[in-house]
């Protein structure tokens, strides 16, 4: 009796502690679309990626999937971050200059070194204030555009494409905002979007989705799914095919917003998931923690241990045992159409 009471005025207060923060996120939004604050625009082409919700929806994959294919094209882009979870996120650095990473996640954040590891040529940059370090990275790269990471509600910063990302297995949670939801923002934010990315498209009922997107937005509508490329060992970077995980028996561990999602992946290529481990997003792993992933591993049966790329990047000098990172891309089904609207 006396939880169920607990557990409704705990519900309550997370209801009222939404409806403020509600009317703070449309006075906030307001006041820019007035022109009560001013925006700020970089010399350069800048397009934004990021989301209405908190939590996963694939904007580092979508990062990497964008500033792939403007290299392809010649375009020299440059991802600019906040790098949430790092020492000091007040401090504008780089991470690296495309050629040599600087940081480690505790200073670059991990989002930003997994980025960084993946895109050679392309120097990564992070701030808390977007238009300072944007300004610092035009000074010192000269990039052909800048690809803002999470950017969605920086509206301070003007962007000439505004991409938010859907996850299509649970798009808006609840439907309530934060505290008591998932949402940062209220669905009529998605009218900001000049795109819109429904992610991990084959798990959810994309049709009705559309459907709700389409009342709130006349963005274009495209869709995406993950697509698993290959394991990497986390210390030694020896790289082994998918085919590697066929009746497997693995134990999975993870710090991301959805740590399940990476069992269901494992499953769905084969493996025999024995046993897992999760953890909070950005969570910065110790050796004792790792000590005890193998024991766990070891207790179940597991020949082989297996987290996300993103985690990965916190492991580095820390495993005395082979760690492999299941690395994933981003495949946008609508290829053509996709590239057209990024090149502009």
């Amino acid at each position: 009796m006396y939880g169920r009471k607990s557990s409704r005025v705990l519900g309550a207060l997370l209801f009222f502690l939404s409806l403020v923060y509600g009317v703070l996120v449309r006075l906030r939004t307001g006041a820019y679309a007035a022109g009560l604050f001013r925006t700020k625009r970089l010399p350069c082409r800048v397009i934004s990626v990021g989301n209405i919700t908190l939590g996963g929806t694939g904007k580092t994959p979508t990062v990497i999937n964008i500033a792939g294919l403007m290299q392809q094209h010649g375009r020299r882009p440059l991802v600019l971050s906040r790098g949430y979870g790092r020492k000091d996120e007040s401090a504008t650095t780089v991470v690296s200059d495309g050629a040599s990473l600087f940081l480690d996640t505790a200073a670059g954040g991990d989002e930003p070194s997994l980025i960084a590891n993946r895109l050679a040529r392309v120097p990564v940059v992070v701030g808390s204030d977007r238009f300072r370090a944007g300004t610092f990275a035009v000074g010192r790269f000269h990039p052909g555009c800048i690809i803002l990471d999470d950017g969605y509600q920086h509206i301070r910063l003007e962007r000439d494409l505004n991409i938010a990302l859907i996850d299509a297995s649970d798009p808006f949670g609840r439907g309530m905002l934060f505290p008591a939801g998932i949402l940062r923002e209220p669905l009529s934010a998605l009218k900001r979007a000049d795109v819109i990315v429904i992610t991990k498209a084959r798990e959810g009922d994309v049709a009705s989705l559309k459907e709700t997107i389409r009342r709130h937005t006349t963005a274009r509508i495209f869709t995406a799914r993950y697509a698993p490329r290959d394991l990497v060992d986390a210390a030694s970077s020896e790289i082994r095919p998918l085919t590697a995980l066929n009746g497997a028996a693995v134990f999975a561990f993870a710090g991301i917003a959805r740590p399940e999602s990476l069992a269901s992946l494992l499953g769905s290529l084969g493996a025999v998931v024995k046993g897992t481990a999760w953890y909070q997003d950005h969570h910065p792993y110790t050796k004792s923690e790792l000590a005890r992933v193998f024991q766990s591993a070891a207790d179940s049966r597991a020949t082989m241990v297996v987290t996300t790329e993103k985690d990965s990047v916190r492991l580095k000098g820390m495993a005395s045992e082979s760690v492999w990172a299941l690395r994933i891309d981003l495949e946008v089904l609508e290829k053509a159409s996709w590239e057209k609207v990024l090149l502009g």
